[in-house]
Formats: C-alpha cells, structure tokens, sequence
C-alpha cells in the first residue's frame, strides 16, 4: 500500500480478528488503513475520512466497516462541520492505483451532519436537503439533440429544449471507438443552443456512433433569471436531471449515428 501523509494524527491500521471476519470474508485476518483530513480553506469545515482496504470487499461490507470508522472518528475528533466518509480500495503497491466503492444503493460516500448528529448515505443526505419543487413552478426537462456535420466535416451539437434563456449547459461529444471527446459550453437562447464547431486535430470526425451529453453546473452558478424559473437548488426540475448534495442538475445523454 503506498505511504500516505494525514493532516492529523489519525492514520490507523486496523486488525480484524479471524473470527469476525470469517462470516463475511472468508479471510484469516484484514487489514485497512484510516485516513482523516482536516478541512481545507474554503471547504466551509468539511472533513474528509478515507478507509483505505488492501483488498476488494462487497459494497455492503465495506459499508459496515466505513461507518464503525466514522462514528469512531465523531467520537475521538468531534467536528465542526460536516465529514465525508469515503471507502476505498488499493490492492496493488503502485501510487494512485486506488478505487472508490459504491455503497449499495449507489451512493459515493457517507456524511455526517453535526446538526442532526446522523450518518446518511451520498443520496439519503441529497433526498434530505431537497426542497419541494415552486407551486405551479414545475418544469419537466424536455432536451432534443441533432449531430450536424458542415461542409468541411467538422461537426457541431444542436439542440432544442424548454429550458429558460440564458440557462448555461456543457455538451460533450465522445466517440469510445476512437476514443475521442470533446466539449463545449453553451447558454439557451429561444429555446435552443448550438455548440462550437468539432474537429480532430483539425480534420473531419470519423463517422461513428457518438455519445451526446448535456449536463449543467450548481444552480447557485446560473443567472438569477434562470434560478427564478428552476429553483434556488433546482427543485422545479424533474425528468433528465440529477440530484446532489441537496441541489438538481441536468443530466442527460442520447447516441446519434454521424454519416
């Protein structure tokens, strides 16, 4: 596993007895390491707690194991803020060979609140912070995408949907074959908005198959004309959207054929 430096004093490595383990892991003993950060500037007092396992577990042991650290760690190093609790796999020595595991209902990481002293998942903690969409305010995501390609086969993402004007969206085009990946950022006007134009180096995209995407940033980042029709948080949107952290965004991909 490779060397990894705590802000605090707080790396752990942890034990397992055989006989606890034997139940669920089929190992004589387990080894894992303990990670806990201090907030960094600006992170508005969260921590972040990493449980760093030297072998692949399943999602809900590696649950079980992430939330005896955390609440360890609320009791050992009471926070101010909130902490994010993260369950990661590294069984190869080299630098960075890390991997995040899911939780069972696929959340990234666990968080603990110090106002409701509760540990929830990634999207129990979202569901939570969710306001109720505006009375009469709701505005299901409607998003129609064409791939156009110009006389010099550069290609260029049009799009028509009933977003509000001036809502900033990010386009990104991939081709997994080629392994190419392009993006562009746009703001709705009447209704539509058009990407740049693509290339490869210059020269005309291959036809293939291309994955189209349209995501947008936090509302807090859009114009406050556009966070009057969809929400402080988002909370007017439904359909092609996802939620994080309290706050909905666009999510949206679709796969059109480029001749």
């Amino acid at each position: 596993m490779s060397a990894r430096i705590s802000l605090i004093c707080t790396l752990f490595v942890i034990l397992i007895a055989p006989s606890i383990l034997a139940r669920d892991y089929s190992a004589r003993t387990h080894y894992y390491a303990v990670e806990y950060l201090k907030p960094n500037a600006g992170s508005g007092e969260v921590s972040i707690l990493n449980v760093i396992l030297n072998r692949r577990l399943e999602a809900a042991a590696a649950e079980r194991i992430l939330r005896e650290e955390l609440q360890r760690a609320v009791i050992l190093f009471p926070p101010k803020g909130e902490i994010m609790a993260y369950a990661l796999s590294e069984t190869e020595a080299a630098s960075g060979s890390e991997q995040r595991i899911a939780l069972p209902d696929g959340s990234n990481f666990l968080i603990y609140s110090p106002n409701s002293k509760r540990i929830q998942t990634e999207k129990q903690y979202s569901a939570s912070r969710e306001k109720p969409p505006q009375l009469g305010k709701g505005l299901n995501v409607e998003l129609h995408l064409e791939i156009e390609r110009g006389n010099d086969g550069r290609v260029r993402i049009v799009g028509k949907t009933n977003l509000p004007n001036g809502m900033t969206l990010m386009l990104g085009l991939r081709d997994t074959a080629s392994k190419y990946f392009a993006q562009d950022k746009v703001e709705v006007l009447n209704s539509q908005f058009v990407s740049a134009w693509f290339s490869e180096g210059g020269k005309p995209l291959r036809p293939s198959t291309y994955q189209i995407s349209v995501s947008s940033p936090l509302p807090d980042l859009q114009p406050q004309a556009v966070r009057a029709r969809i929400g402080e948080k988002g909370e007017n949107l439904s359909g092609s959207v996802r939620s994080w952290m309290g706050s909905k965004m666009i999510e949206y991909t679709v796969r059109k054929t480029l001749k």
